[in-house]
């Protein structure tokens, strides 16, 4: 197995000083500065191209069609102008009803047809909440026909999971195609639970009632989705072979590896900002840490629990993630101990820090492994995506903007690394 060595040294020769940005550094013990407050503007945050979908065959349009129809057909079940004697309810239906609709004649802007997916069932769900509550509001409620449609939802989703078979051509497919379904069956589960239930007194508590009905509906919804996919990817093929020995091994040695990654930072992890011998506060490096660290417990925690489940395609993305997020802490807590992170922030930082931070996700995009990068490297992609929403949202903190931005840029840049690394795991299990 190659060491934690050799996969560090796939992070190339970027020194620390180089990512940390330590121009104007204060000394230990210098006066800190007053929390940075300017408005950020939203040309400092460049544009990023997405990386191509990672699943490896292409998702049909019918499936997103059939949640459209659904949701409409749902909706046409609220009068535009409902007749309720409460005229409050009356009113937020009415308004939920011309929102979703109008987002009904919209199209997803998502890059990932996965994520497509996820809006449409979202909008499904919306739907179908409003149709519940507006039945709860009028008396016309079934409860017991939701616990039954509910049951029905568990013992379908029990059946696709105790079938499901991690079937493909390689490890390396098997993992591209079976960690998406496997997230849908996690999240079908979750979302089937009885828990909240229907209310006692629905026309009291309409909305309530909303969004029991939505969370069943989106749970049906979600398992369809994972069995069409699975359908998809196996069409016109016969006699594809399992993958399961091969995933489970590769998680076997992915817990190896993770587990060495983490011992140089695992006190860093246990004692926090304590760990560093200078007061941080108000200084890019005390926000890095405080998103570093949580976001690496996190990762390895996941992938504790979905190795532990069973799911070993998500638990080889999740073990990706760990380690990229384990080099990226390393690199941070070395900066911070040289006296990087540290300088005062300004709008040029800022965009400087958010350059770096686009080209480290540009380098995802045209990594020599491709989709296992682009899946490994999500949580950059999708917290950098969050970024120019939240200027506009006017919840753009300076300072916790520049500690976020150098925490993706980090990140980012070990993804490639971190992808060739589990490819190597993979390889060794078997066919690749």
């Amino acid at each position: 197995m190659s060491s934690r060595r050799q996969f560090i040294a796939g992070l190339g020769t970027l020194g620390v000083a180089g990512l940390a940005g330590c121009s104007g550094l204060p000394l230990v013990g210098d006066e800190q500065p007053d929390r940075p407050d300017f408005d950020v503007p939203i040309g400092a945050i460049p544009a990023i191209e997405s990386p191509a979908s990672p699943f490896p065959v292409s998702v049909p349009d019918s499936l997103a069609d059939s949640h459209r129809e659904r949701a409409t057909e749902l909706l046409d079940r609220v009068p535009a102008a409902p007749s309720i004697p409460n005229g409050a309810v009356a009113e937020e239906l009415r308004s939920d009803r011309e929102r979703v609709a109008n987002r009904l004649e919209s199209e997803s802007d998502e890059p990932w047809a996965l994520d497509a997916l996820s809006w449409w069932r979202a909008r499904r769900g919306s739907a179908a909440n409003i149709a519940g509550a507006y039945r709860a509001a009028i008396g016309e409620n079934d409860p017991s026909g939701l616990v039954e449609r509910r049951r029905t939802v568990r013992e379908d989703l029990g059946s696709f999971t105790a079938d499901h078979d991690y079937r493909a051509d390689s490890v390396r497919e098997a993992v591209l195609v079976h960690a998406p379904i496997e997230g849908l069956l996690s999240l079908s589960r979750r979302r089937a639970s009885p828990d909240p239930g229907y209310p006692d007194d629905p026309i009291a508590e309409p909305f309530r009632a909303g969004d029991a009905v939505e969370r069943v509906e989106v749970a049906a919804a979600t398992l369809a989705d994972a069995r069409r996919l699975k359908d998809t990817h196996l069409a016109d093929r016969s006699a594809v072979p399992t993958q399961w020995g091969a995933l489970i091994d590769a998680t076997d040695r992915l817990r190896f590896a993770v587990s060495e990654t983490k011992e140089p930072v695992r006190g860093f992890l246990d004692a926090g900002l304590d760990a560093f011998d200078r007061d941080l506060d108000l200084t890019p490096a005390y926000e890095l840490f405080t998103v570093a660290a949580p976001q690496t417990r996190s990762s390895e925690n996941a992938f504790h629990e979905r190795r532990d489940k069973g799911s070993h395609a998500t638990a080889v993305i999740e073990a990706g993630e760990t380690l990229a997020a384990l080099e990226a802490f390393r690199t941070a807590i070395e900066g911070i101990q040289d006296g990087g992170y540290q300088e005062d922030v300004t709008i040029q930082s800022l965009e400087r820090t958010a350059r770096r931070a686009k080209d480290a996700i540009d380098a995802i995009r045209t990594a020599e492994y491709g989709s296992l990068a682009a899946m490994i490297g999500r949580p950059a992609l999708s917290s950098y995506e969050s970024v120019p929403g939240r200027i506009e949202e006017g919840y753009a903190d300076p300072l916790r903007m520049q500690g976020e931005l150098a925490w993706i840029e980090l990140y980012a840049r070990t993804v490639p690394s971190a992808a060739e690394f589990v490819v190597e795991r993979l390889d060794a299990t078997g066919n690749g």
